[in-house]
């Protein structure tokens, strides 16, 4: 069973409608097979997974149990590895250039990051910081760097109870910041500097001495231009009512409020240097508002709001962001840390956070809280903060290993005779499966689906049933089908991109759902890890471990280029997936488009970071356990406002949150569909596959049911391919036996299965907690 993910769409520039082009099939698709102790690993493990109320987010969470910071460990940044990928992966360029401008001083340059659009395509595509979208105009009739909010009134939905989709509208103008020397777009050049995971500069030049630089950082709260030596000139295609001079917040600085056609009014703030004499700016005409001379030196801060205490952050703005992640047991804090420039009153600049960090958010940064609210796209309202540092702490699934693990309350695991036989008896027909030839597809993301399925069956015969002659009968084949893949002999071997620098599928940008053009990888490499982890648990408690050494570079291989921790790593960008400002990941890779990235599949972004967690425990490597440990925590606040919708949740519209989950989650729009076929089972089970002992970390028991009863118990029945086991384990997050009974029935079809489930892990999964 297989299905081909089509191109990626590309919704339109300048019309706002919904972009369906490439989303739906006429005719349903066959269903896509998506999916430390020796014998002494069952345990009473039952997690504590209280996460704050969803109406917690129409406030901020000051948690008054907050343990003192001395108490928590520190985890370094340090690299993975900084040696050259393993010569098996062929050296190539990539097809898709670095645009000209790009100042990458010698590294590698991010694929998933919210900043995608500028180095994509025609340039022109907007980049989300939330709360505000930011781009290149090359329009003439408006030249420079367009800028502009959205507010929730202006969102469009589709028709239906609940909505199917929604998105902002896109390409107005509200503010473009250009220079009377730069007059159209071809007398200015591109120049983009200092990108990071969270941040990029962008720079309009006319020489090297004329100039202006754009400092775009996730979370700021001015838009801000920094100009050298020319004239300041804003224009709007909404049009300019009135500007009005208002009194400043310091001698050297003046501030105007203005009010646009369109009724809303934004700040602007003027920073100048001393030899700037009765400067000040006026409105030309309806669509330009304009400085009276040109300056040596001048900072420019437009923010969309008119609260007066935003004066005391103004002249101070971001230009980076390091993050800083530290565990105490259970508890994680993550803090988003501001490099500045400039400076203001209050000695901070202003930054807006999202409902997942407000949930979380410590005492000492919720007390930086000032009464500005603005709107994101699809993440919920946004508060202001003047403050250079958000930290947040969260839960942390610590004792979450390899076993089965629920939150359903008063469960633990806990094996009957009975259900152990039902596990050993579906082993024994399992383990004889070819997964040498199962595994041998064209595809890292199938052929990881059925290692990850082997390797799980083999963990249940060693660990579960402690059957030694079962695992003796898969081990030795499931090495063999690894190795075809850590030797790098599959059908489309992978290579290294010396271009934008990663581990890439030597398919087409149509093979593999556009692996090679690093679309889902931490979907893709996750399954394997998986595997990896396992098979290296199982060898050295039964075998001399030397599995592990012969195959850890290929492995961690995979995770340099998804989850990179550093920079100092010259092969690989920074968290190529992981985005710790929205606190989840960005599938979609070098693909320009017009709503953003995109993520299709919550559930495998948590396998993604589950798959580090568990590699890090069998390769020591403490601080990957710890960092993928927080960006678990992180994933539980974020995915449950943004991707699943419990019936309180107040963060997501709510003619939308009956849908329950979001489907394709986009930038700037939210669509419930998926990107191979709109039936139901597809939307809804995109997000819960592969149910893993994490599973029940982040999809609750409540909102399981929640989900079962409101989308998925009226049409089980109906479905009679690999869905109908996708839902039927998902079941267990909330009534395990009701899930134990069907696979156990007599009666069960293994066409109830897809090729990355098996019936041995189902059992086992759902016969812990009955």
């Amino acid at each position: 069973m297989s299905y081909n993910r089509p191109p990626m769409p590309l919704p339109k520039d300048a019309n706002p409608n919904r972009s369906t082009s490439g989303l739906f099939y006429p005719n349903e698709p066959i269903m896509p097979p998506r999916n430390e102790e020796p014998d002494s690993m069952i345990s009473s493990l039952v997690l504590d997974t209280a996460t704050p109320t969803i109406d917690a987010m129409n406030s901020i969470n000051i948690t008054n149990d907050m343990v003192q910071e001395a108490e928590y460990v520190t985890v370094n940044d340090l690299p993975i590895n900084t040696s050259a990928p393993p010569a098996m992966f062929t050296r190539t360029g990539h097809e898709i250039p670095i645009p000209d401008g790009v100042e990458r001083n010698g590294r590698p340059v991010a694929t998933n990051k919210f900043y995608g659009n500028f180095l994509l395509g025609s340039q022109t595509c907007a980049t989300w910081t939330h709360p505000y979208s930011v781009w290149i105009s090359k329009d003439n009739a408006f030249p420079g760097f367009a800028a502009n909010h959205v507010r929730a009134s202006q969102r469009v939905f589709g028709d239906g109870n609940p909505a199917p989709f929604f998105f902002s509208p896109i390409g107005i103008r509200s503010f473009v910041f250009g220079a009377n020397e730069l007059p159209s777009f071809e007398s200015m050049s591109l120049r983009f500097t200092d990108l990071s995971h969270m941040s990029i500069h962008v720079w309009l030049k006319k020489s090297e001495s004329e100039h202006i630089r754009f400092p775009i950082v996730q979370g700021m709260g001015f838009i801000t231009a920094n100009y050298s030596n020319l004239t300041p000139r804003l224009q709007s295609a909404v049009g300019f009512r009135n500007l009005n001079s208002m009194a400043s917040p310091r001698t050297d600085m003046q501030k105007y409020q203005v009010l646009l056609e369109n009724d809303v009014k934004w700040t602007i703030y003027v920073k100048l240097d001393s030899k700037c004499n009765n400067f000040q700016l006026f409105i030309a005409n309806g669509n330009t508002i304009q400085a009276n001379q040109r300056v040596s030196s001048a900072t420019i801060q437009v923010v969309a709001d008119t609260v007066e205490a935003i004066d005391q952050a103004a002249g101070c703005y971001p230009v980076n962001c390091d993050v800083v992640n530290a565990v105490n047991k259970d508890k994680g804090i993550y803090r988003l840390a501001y490099k500045t420039e400039g400076y203001s009153n209050k000695g901070t600049t202003l930054l807006y956070g999202l409902r997942h960090h407000m949930v979380s958010m410590t005492i000492p940064t919720a007390l930086t809280s000032i009464n500005s609210e603005l709107d994101s796209t699809v993440m919920g309202v946004m508060r202001g903060f003047i403050t250079n540092t958000l930290e947040m702490q969260v839960q942390i699934p610590a004792n979450v290993d390899f076993i089965p693990a629920t939150t359903i309350p008063g469960r633990r695991v806990l094996y009957s005779h009975e259900v152990l036989e039902k596990v050993r008896d579906a082993a024994r027909k399992e383990v004889n499966g070819d997964v040498i030839n199962e595994s041998n597809v064209n595809s890292m993301y199938f052929s990881g689906k059925v290692l990850a399925k082997y390797a799980w069956i083999l963990f249940c015969c060693q660990y579960i049933v402690n059957d030694r002659g079962l695992v003796d009968i898969l081990l030795p084949k499931l090495k063999e089908a690894f190795a075809r893949f850590s030797q790098n002999q599959q059908q489309l071997p992978l290579r290294y991109d010396t271009t934008w620098g990663g581990v890439i599928s030597s398919g087409t940008s149509g093979d593999d759902f556009g692996n090679s053009y690093y679309n889902d990888h931490h979907f893709h490499y996750s399954y394997h890890i998986i595997a990896a982890a396992i098979l290296t648990k199982v060898d050295r408690d039964i075998g001399n471990g030397s599995w592990f050494t012969e195959n850890r570079e290929w492995v961690e291989t995979l995770i340099r280029d998804y989850a990179n921790p550093s920079e100092n790593d010259p092969y690989f960008p920074m968290y190529r997936s992981f985005d710790w400002f929205t606190g989840h990941s960005w599938a979609k890779g070098l693909f320009e488009s017009g709503d953003g990235k995109d993520e299709e599949s919550s559930s495998e972004d948590v396998n993604s970071c589950y798959a580090l967690k568990l590699w890090g425990m069998v390769s020591g490597n403490v601080a990957l356990v710890n960092r993928s440990n927080v960006q678990l925590g992180i994933l539980n606040t974020s995915l449950n406002q943004y991707f699943l919708y419990d019936d309180a949740n107040k963060t997501e519209p709510p003619q939308f949150i009956g849908n329950k989950v979001s489907g394709i989650l986009f930038e700037n729009k939210i669509d419930h569909t998926t990107y191979f076929g709109n039936y139901l089972q597809y939307i809804q089970m995109i997000h819960a596959i592969p149910i893993t002992p994490m599973s029940s970390f982040i999809r609750h028991p409540s909102y399981v049911e929640q989900e079962w009863i409101q989308k998925l118990q009226g049409i089980v029945n109906d479905v009679n391919d690999g869905w109908k086991g996708i839902m039927m384990l998902n079941l267990a997050l909330f009534n395990p036996r009701a899930s134990f009974e069907f696979f156990s029935s007599p009666n069960f079809s293994g066409n109830f299965l897809d090729n990355g489930q098996s019936l041995t892990w189902s059992l086992a999964y759902s016969g812990a907690f009955i």
